[in-house]
């Protein structure tokens, strides 16, 4: 029988002890599921301790720990509130494709340690860390996966060392890019793929085909304007597919950014990807005259569709399936890609410079281009920018799209060249070249 029971106090639910029916949770909780939440909590923080004091038992293993940690962490997803379901699981695929798998056997850094899975959660530390990732890194593992391994510990450790389990927290500060061992030399396989982004020749070509087939049919009338959008605007996939007709005010001709749409969490979620997400973009002619174009487009089709971009079967608006193998169709079709298409709809991108960034090579070239022109225009200043892209900071602006080299014409070109020479003094060199 659990030591803490739940109960009703007006309209919240509030955890007692049994033993003295004391009140143990800080304040009133919204929902029972909540209160079942910190039950589990509070249960295994008890058994923790009192596995300290069984002598067949001196604590908590690591592996157990962490599969209780994952388990609550699926329980905080619920449909109307907390946090989404692909967050809420990340945890348990980290135990069971990871933690589970790779946290056995004798330790690679020190032999005497015959099980790495009955390490102690207050003892493990650096050969048990190293250790695991030597072996996941041994079975093909990649890196990317390994440092996101990592930071899912890392936060285990701090949640666990929150809840009174006394954790070696000197893990927490454990840096994977110092451990060579699993440290790959190549800059792919260690960073972000570069993205790689059209120059506006091609662009336009690809513009120009979609235009010229509109109207021909539903999917080339939904691809030509899903390209117009992810130009227009850098947005990301479940933005495009949340928006709304209401969301595009043409008369103060603003789009505004309010919610996403994600099959996986059960549709519209009045809710962005973060606070700077949810924004009001200032459009100008360009912007407008396809918008109106399209809403007319809308009248004549899809006059009760509250969608900006309708569903082609259902009542909701285009999926993330149906706009990601759209545009991989349209890369195709202009030579861009090699491909596949299922019978199920589904689209095998064989090859392609474009593969794993189809919609978010246009989000990093608007990004580029407006940081680019930063100085140029005296308008566009680090919050003009931040806010169009949709992030909170500029920093995580200029961090992920700054580093951008632009597809530029020979007379701009020059220009940088000349510019550069003027900023480091290279006349200097000219000079000395020139005596005789």
């Amino acid at each position: 029988m659990s030591i803490y029971r739940i109960t009703e106090k007006r309209g919240k639910w509030i955890v007692l002890r049994r033993s003295d029916r004391k009140t143990v949770s800080d304040k009133p909780l919204a929902n029972k599921t909540e209160a079942k939440n910190l039950v589990k909590q509070l249960e295994a923080k008890f058994a923790a301790k009192e596995n300290k004091l069984n002598q067949d038992g001196p604590g908590i293993k690591f592996i157990d720990a962490f599969k209780d940690f994952a388990n609550a962490k699926k329980n905080e997803h619920q449909a109307s509130q907390g946090i989404r379901q692909t967050s809420a699981n990340r945890y348990d695929t980290t135990y069971r494709l990871r933690i589970l798998k790779y946290l056995n056997g004798v330790n690679r850094i020190d032999e005497d340690v015959k099980n790495d899975e009955d390490v102690l959660l207050s003892d493990f530390g650096n050969k048990h860390m190293k250790s695991f990732l030597m072996k996941a890194s041994d079975d093909g593992v990649p890196y990317k996966t390994l440092n996101n391994t990592v930071k899912d510990i890392k936060y285990f450790l701090r949640e666990a060392n929150a809840d009174g389990l006394e954790p070696n927290l000197s893990m927490t500060t454990f840096k994977i890019d110092k451990f060579g061992y699993v440290k790959p030399k190549d800059h792919e396989l260690k960073n972000a793929k570069d993205i790689v982004i059209l120059e506006d020749a091609k662009i336009v070509e690809i513009l120009t085909a979609l235009k010229n087939d509109f109207g021909k049919s539903v999917d080339a009338s939904n691809q030509f304007a899903i390209f117009c959008m992810l130009f227009l605007f850098g947005l990301r996939a479940s933005e495009l597919s949340g928006l709304k007709r209401c969301n595009v005010d043409l008369k103060n001709q603003r789009l505004n950014v309010k919610g996403v749409w994600i099959t996986s969490e059960g549709g519209w979620l009045n809710q962005t990807k973060n606070a700077g997400s949810r924004r009001s973009i200032k459009f100008g002619k360009a912007a407008f005259d396809f918008l109106s174009q399209w809403l007319d487009y809308l009248d004549t089709n899809y006059k009760y569709s509250v969608w900006l971009f309708p569903g082609v079967k259902l009542n909701g608006p285009l999926c993330y399936k149906y706009i990601n193998a759209n545009v991989w169709k349209v890369y195709a079709r202009m030579g861009l890609a090699d491909i596949t298409c299922k019978r199920d709809g589904h689209v095998v991108i064989n090859s392609s410079p474009l593969k794993g960034s189809p919609t978010k090579m246009f989000r990093h070239r608007l990004a580029s281009h407006l940081i680019a022109a930063m100085n140029k225009h005296g308008i566009l200043n680090q919050n003009q920018v931040r806010t169009i892209v949709g992030h909170t900071q500029f920093s995580t602006t200029s961090e992920i799209y700054g580093n951008k080299v632009l597809a530029m014409t020979e007379e701009v070109e020059n220009e940088l060249a000349a510019a550069k020479e003027d900023a480091t003094g290279a006349n200097l060199l000219s000079q000395v070249i020139s005596q005789k």
